[in-house]
């Protein structure tokens, strides 16, 4: 089974949104900008606990109760040869399902406001034929769906005392008792007794009985007596029972005290139940960041378990970490933003055999990257060390305001562009044009940097050129034939450039380096004391970078910034402007 999509319409902050899924969902977006409210159509949909309240008028968009709340959502079962969990949406859907669809169920929750009862009644259907949906019956709250899905809500503040008492029944079962634990059981039930008994028999607690049973009588004259008991004789020897830390080599018991502590026994305790119980039901995870009160290490952690272990095959996750993205693959992105109305924008995100070797680096870079609003994908450090400084002197706070810059090491440009395009996240690239010579071809060379641009806009690649290299000539002078195609290239190709330029891709007339010295001219060769700065720069590129910006002024930044050969930063910056 596999989740496909997911549509809400009227409820809470959401007029209309309909977003892509699969089975590993997460959501992220601003503070109070409604994922909280994402996860809280899902909890209506799936979790009988939270159905059963029925709605409130604070449930429907804008307060409008004379509008109705739709939450649909599409599950794939064409995998019900090998799903078992396939197999289980099919045996309780019964009737519900005909031959119209045999590849999705749709489940559905309609809620309509009763204004005599002051309150929303919501109707649940099912079936494969999104338009004819049966109504799903319900008997004190309870449906066939209930027998299908079991819904784990881990909030923010997830309490390990109250998970593992709601789980301690199940966890210790008399069931479960092997021959020897039964027979220690007793024991144990002996033991109590006697507990008991010494505890009535010690003087101070047989006079408090008496002076309360006499305060009691002053009260009410009622032939009872009041007595104090060990609640292990009364509810047995496993209610008292709560988790503690032992250390090693230390026989002491400490208290798990610490949130960060807290939660990661928390969350073992989680996967201990959900890989020990309810296996025959669908286990649906709802985590609410769960980032809050772990340090980075375990939040990296807790990815690597969130994403590869079998228990968390269906979760939907809020967060504002990057670091619990660092193994997500097969993820579906869900983008909650607003411009003047709340909006969702998702992308299936799939690593790919061509970066499966290095994952958690395309992941940490893109994960940091998807709560930016606008983002500048540029090839190396030495363009980020000069676009901080020059920002960081003329607009200090671009990233408070939504900007971020990505270097993708000449690795992934197109890889960043689809998934934060297809995230609705505003995307800038600036590249250099480019050549690499062929294989086998010393005088042919392939126009790398314009194809590169041009394929991010699924434009016709560029074919190879050639440039008359003289077997005598000498580095200085190859170096002046290439830049000088480069430019002519640039020049040339007038219409690429223009569709080039209208998708926010900005492309060097030859490098990083020309284009600075044309920003700033002979004050280059001054401030890197160089006769040829532009060469300079060209060597040990990021180590030359860095010491230019130390010396770059206040004037030199905004010389830069006003530049035509960087109006990729103006433009970067401009949505950030009051």
């Amino acid at each position: 089974m596999k989740f496909s999509w997911l549509e809400i319409k009227n409820f809470r902050n959401f007029k209309e949104v309909k977003v892509d899924l699969t089975n590993q969902n997460v959501i992220f977006g601003m503070n109070d900008i409604g994922k909280s409210n994402f996860l809280a159509a899902l909890r209506f949909l799936f979790d009988r606990d939270i159905r059963k309240n029925g709605l409130n008028e604070s449930d429907f968009y804008m307060r409008d109760i004379n509008e109705e709340i739709s939450i649909t959502i599409c599950m794939n079962i064409k995998d019900f040869d090998e799903s078992d969990h396939s197999k289980l949406i099919v045996s309780r859907l019964k009737d519900a399902r005909d031959s119209t669809d045999l590849e999705n169920v749709y489940l559905k929750l309609f809620g309509k406001y009763e204004k005599e009862e002051e309150l929303g009644g919501i109707t649940l259907s099912w079936g494969n034929n999104l338009k004819k949906l049966k109504e799903i019956p319900q008997k004190n709250g309870f449906t066939e769906l209930d027998r299908i899905f079991k819904v784990v809500y881990i909030d923010p503040l997830i309490n390990l005392e109250t998970i593992f008492q709601k789980n301690k029944k199940a966890i210790f079962a008399q069931e479960k008792f092997g021959k020897t634990d039964i027979e220690k059981s007793e024991k144990i039930k002996i033991l109590t007794k006697e507990i008991n008994t010494h505890i009535g028999e010690m003087d101070i607690i047989n006079n408090f009985e008496k002076e309360i049973t006499k305060e009691y009588y002053s009260l009410k004259n009622e032939e009872i007596e009041l007595t104090i008991k060990s609640e292990m004789a009364i509810n047995g020897y496993f209610s008292d029972l709560r988790p503690y830390i032992k250390k090693n080599n230390d026989d002491n018991l400490y208290p798990t005290s610490g949130d960060g502590r807290k939660k990661i026994i928390s969350y073992s305790l989680m996967n201990y139940v959900t890989k020990n119980f309810n296996s025959e039901k669908i286990s649906l995870f709802l985590i609410e960041e769960p980032e809050n009160s772990l340090h980075r290490s375990l939040q990296i952690a807790l990815s690597k378990k969130l994403f590869s272990h079998e228990s968390y095959k269906y979760f939907f996750l809020t967060t504002h970490s990057s670091e619990l993205l660092y193994e997500m693959d097969n993820a579906s992105l869900i983008r909650v933003h607003s411009a003047d109305k709340v909006v969702c924008s998702s992308y299936l995100y799939n690593v790919g055999e061509d970066f499966i070797n290095i994952k958690t680096q395309l992941n940490k870079f893109l994960t940091t990257a998807i709560f930016a609003e606008r983002v500048l994908l540029i090839e190396g450090p030495s363009e980020r060390v000069l676009f901080e400084k020059v920002l960081s002197e003329i607009k200090p706070e671009y990233e408070l305001e939504g900007a971020y810059i990505l270097e993708v090491y000449g690795i992934a440009f197109k890889k960043y562009w689809e998934v934060l395009k297809g995230l609705g996240i505003k995307v800038f690239v600036k590249t250099d044009n480019d050549l690499k010579k062929k294989k086998g071809s010393p005088n042919s060379f392939d126009l790398i940097g314009f194809n590169r641009a041009l394929e991010l806009c699924e434009e016709e690649k560029k074919k190879p050129i050639n440039i008359a290299l003289e077997e005598n000539d000498t580095e200085a002078v190859k170096a002046e034939k290439i830049n000088n195609t480069k430019i002519m290239i640039y020049d040339k190709y007038r219409k690429s450039k223009r569709i080039i330029r209208e998708n926010n891709i900005f492309l060097s007339k030859i490098d990083l380096e020309h284009d600075l010295y044309e920003a700033l001219g002979p004050r280059l060769d001054e401030l890197t004391g160089s006769r040829d700065s532009i060469k300079y720069l060209q060597s040990s590129k990021l180590i030359n970078m860095a010491e230019l910006s130390k010396v770059l002024t206040y004037v030199d930044c905004q010389t830069i910034f006003d530049s035509s050969r960087f109006e990729v930063l103006k433009e970067l910056t401009k949505n950030g402007d009051k």
